[in-house]
């Protein structure tokens, strides 16, 4: 009888951890490849093996990656990414990535709408999705009239690399132009003008930040759910969340399916949103088209995420999961603080 396939986890933090120990519940071997050698994936019980790749941006993963897999007997495996720039590669080799591996993604001319930010803007513009009013810079001396935009504005990344590396920040707060340029002459001088957003700041916290998140077949939900991204850290622009609640939004749901629809998108995602408290639209923010940081809340909603793409990239099983609402997702050791600087001063 011929072995099972295994799975390839792409990651060794706690999204790799969740992935790890959701798999080998349901008897499927893995192993981890990170670029990083510390994370706390290493010390699960599960754990097989693991292989420290060059970086993702490196032109070297993706040959490295082909070895590797030819060499241990990979070949075939599942593929389960968690980072954007793993998602990259794929979609960038897509050809060679479905014939060497069992994958689902999107290739490169899909993909660039999700990876670009600024694409992402235009592609849910161009589906009739509510976003919030953005000014794309031609040039570093490109700024937006006050006519244009009203302060305050953010600036974010249309690419995560360079931008988190110079400001460690998923978005920066300004409050007029002369603060613009001191950014782009000061923290972000490294950035290429065209990895950059000026955004208008929708205000608000953790009640108006949600998410549509699961296992979509050609951007069919299989097993899917919404749920309010609570709190996040930082609190302002989180880089990641501390507590998500499985609740139901009607017009998160729609609009999600719109934008996953026409991605045709295969696989583990979540698209996020906020909704706008000063005409209470919900605003697009982004597509994570991979798996996600509390990705095992669904567990308790829908069910084994990961086991369900496996079986349906390994054996075609499709089964259609109703959500079941209300369970919730804490990551203590960073909720603690966030709750505590949320709550308000006492004089």
């Amino acid at each position: 009888m011929p072995q099972k396939p295994g799975v390839i986890i792409l990651g060794n933090e706690y999204q790799a951890l969740g992935l790890l120990r959701q798999l080998s519940a349901a008897g499927i071997k893995c192993v981890l490849i990170d670029q990083d050698s510390y994370g706390p994936a290493l010390f699960s019980r599960f754990r097989t093996q693991f292989h420290r790749s060059p970086a993702y941006q490196s032109d070297d993963f993706w040959p490295w990656l082909s070895n590797l897999a030819n060499a241990n007997g990979y070949a075939g495996w599942v593929v389960v990414p968690t980072d954007d720039e793993q998602m990259r590669q794929f979609a960038e080799h897509f050809a060679e990535a479905q014939s060497l591996f069992r994958y689902a993604g999107l290739p490169w001319e899909r993909y660039q709408h999700v990876y670009n930010k600024r694409l992402a803007h235009v592609f849910a513009t161009d589906l009739g999705i509510p976003v919030a009013k953005t000014f794309i810079p031609k040039s570093r001396s490109d700024l937006p009239t006050r006519e244009e935009m009203e302060f305050p504005l953010i600036i974010k990344p249309a690419f995560k690399r360079e931008f988190s590396k110079c400001s460690k920040k998923k978005a920066i707060l300004t409050r007029s132009l002369e603060e613009i340029q001191g950014l782009l002459n000061g923290t972000l001088h490294r950035v290429p003008i065209d990895h950059l957003i000026y955004q208008q700041l929708i205000p608000g916290g953790g009640g108006n930040q949600w998410s549509y998140c699961g296992f979509f077949v050609e951007g069919v939900p299989i097993a899917a759910f919404t749920a309010c991204r609570r709190r996040q850290k930082p609190p302002d622009f989180g880089r990641a969340s501390t507590y998500v609640l499985a609740s139901y939004d009607e017009e998160v749901e729609r609009y999600s399916r719109m934008v996953l629809a026409a991605l045709k998108y295969t696989g583990l995602a979540e698209v996020e949103w906020k909704r706008d408290p000063k005409d209470a639209r919900l605003k697009f923010l982004e597509v994570n088209a991979r798996c996600w940081g509390w990705h095992t809340l669904a567990s308790r909603v829908v069910g084994n995420l990961p086991a369900m793409l496996y079986d349906y990239l390994v054996n075609g099983t499709i089964q259609k999961i109703e959500p079941r609402y209300g369970p919730k997702w804490v990551k203590w050791i960073t909720d603690v603080p966030v709750s505590y600087t949320c709550w308000p001063a006492v004089s």
